[in-house]
């Protein structure tokens, strides 16, 4: 059950709606698939963010960046991001929001999603 009243939230920065409830860590494949079916509000555009959607979630003017103080879902879990790893097929990025690093790990690791659309 969520803690927040909405199931998203609009970033007034970039415009992209954010799923605020994360539903847990899985492979990259199967957030691939989680995404692709997901419906949420009415929608059901929604898909994994790239590395730089994640990012922008995070305040770039601390030396150790941490999320926006108005994003609802603070957190410092690492997330997929939609981008596979160049050629190699087997990796994709992920963003580790404590300390903000982004780095690439096989599909078969599990880490948190969150979708957005937009």
């Amino acid at each position: 059950m969520s803690v927040h009243s909405q199931p998203t939230w609009i970033d007034p920065n970039t415009g992209l709606e954010w799923q605020i409830d994360s539903p847990g860590s899985m492979t990259w494949d199967a957030a691939m698939a989680y995404a692709d079916g997901l419906s949420l509000n009415g929608r059901d555009d929604w898909r994994l963010p790239t590395c730089k959607e994640i990012e922008s979630l995070l305040d770039r003017s601390k030396y150790r960046p941490v999320m926006r103080q108005e994003v609802p879902f603070r957190d410092t879990r690492s997330y997929w991001s939609s981008s596979t790893f160049g050629r190699n097929e087997y990796s994709a990025w992920m963003v580790m929001l404590d300390g903000a690093y982004v780095l690439s790990y096989f599909k078969t690791n599990t880490y948190h999603i969150r979708c957005v659309r937009g």
